[in-house]
């Protein structure tokens, strides 16, 4: 149970569509989004919304007010969630907390003696907030660590965290996962060329990341005026284009057509947003792009601030090139490393994609512990 469908285009949807396909037992996902899920790609999906859907209104100023909406319907919410459940017989629940929905399935799971897994993607003070029950819902996700069945976590860095505030607890780390068969070496790139590749959603708080990188790229084009230098972006409009340099803008596109992006590009763009209001999310959260671009065999630039559970990762590894500054010269010269230092960067990229992020490892640690179903994983 989750506020997105499987199809849905965020990293939650990315890592749940990873872990489902094949599954080992039937499963019923519940989307508690307001929004209509898509169709889901495969298995069964039902949508359970908290509250009606008021379309435009959505993104105005006044969908602050219909949070007291979805206060005003949670008893029908709370007992349809029960029905939904308990008509599924449901063996075991299994909840992202995204909002207050994690702790009715909790309430649904102890009335029933239903085991439960609480699986975190995001810290909620990030996603949630100004949220008006924020402290109520971090209380009560203080009380499920304390008494799920077990619990996942995408970072060890936020397992971690969890552990000193809410308690020692066991808990596994699974997110995405690449194929196990990855490239041994890095792809072949041609000289006199600097292609920087961004995948995904660009958030506005990545806004001054890329004013940095459109001003980054028109120095390295001063700098280097014989090289082809482009900026390729997937899924997003960039808010800032540079004066110098081309920009390419592409369409949201499933996985496969992400993979061929990467047999025309050169270096790998990996932002993460500066500043306090933002370390709950960059401190504890992976983002799936970021597993994607271990598995490329291309070198990736990190630009974002030193302490996130990111680029303590990558460092540990020496599996990118790191900027933690906004200054388009450091910017410059960081897309300049990345080529020169491909080799280096590459090889520990992959160490770590092989080590962490293998498809069947987190599939068979996800499955063995929601169902102790025993998932074939790698052994090399």
């Amino acid at each position: 149970m989750q506020p997105f469908g499987l199809r849905d285009s965020s990293g939650g949807g990315r890592i749940l569509r990873a872990l489902l396909q094949e599954a080992p037992v039937p499963f019923l996902s519940i989307c508690t989004s307001v929004r209509p899920p898509a169709p889901p790609p495969f298995g069964r999906e039902v949508h359970l919304p908290p509250r009606p859907y008021f379309g435009r209104i959505e993104a105005t100023r006044f969908a602050r007010y219909l949070r007291w909406i979805a206060e005003w319907r949670r008893p029908a919410f709370e007992r349809a969630l029960e029905r939904t459940i308990l008509e599924a017989g449901a063996t075991a629940i299994h909840a992202i907390p995204h909002g207050e929905a994690f702790w009715q399935a909790f309430q649904v799971a102890e009335r029933h003696g239903l085991p439960y897994f609480l699986n975190v993607h995001d810290d909620m003070r990030y996603n949630l907030a100004g949220h008006p029950k924020l402290d109520f819902l971090m209380d009560r996700l203080a009380y499920v660590w304390q008494r799920a069945t077990g619990r996942i976590v995408i970072s060890e860095a936020m397992g971690e965290a969890y552990c000193r505030w809410f308690g020692r607890l066991p808990y596994e780390i699974v997110t995405d996962g690449l194929p196990d068969e990855l490239p041994e070496a890095p792809r072949p790139r041609p000289e006199g060329r600097a292609v920087v590749y961004f995948m995904g959603a660009l958030h506005l708080s990545y806004h001054p990341n890329f004013r940095v990188l459109a001003e980054a790229l028109d120095w390295l084009r001063a700098r280097r005026p014989d090289w082809e230098v482009t900026f390729v972006t997937r899924g997003s409009r960039t808010p800032v284009r540079p004066r110098t340099v081309p920009v390419q803008e592409l369409p949201y596109a499933p996985e496969a057509e992400v993979a061929r992006d990467l047999d025309r590009v050169d270096v790998l763009y990996m932002p993460l947003p500066f500043g306090e209001q933002y370390c709950w999310f960059t401190r504890y959260s992976l983002s799936t792009k970021l597993v994607t671009y271990l598995g490329s065999g291309l070198p990736i630039l990190y630009h974002g601030p030193a302490d996130a559970a990111a680029a303590q990762l990558l460092a540990r590894y020496g599996a990118a090139v790191q900027v933690h500054e906004l200054e388009p010269d450091a910017l410059g010269r960081g897309i300049e490393q990345a080529l020169e230092a491909r080799d280096e960067l590459v090889a520990g990229a992959l160490r770590l994609a092989r080590e962490r992020f293998r498809l069947s490892d987190q599939r068979a640690r996800f499955w063995k512990l929601l169902a102790g179903v025993p998932v074939e994983a790698s052994t090399d």
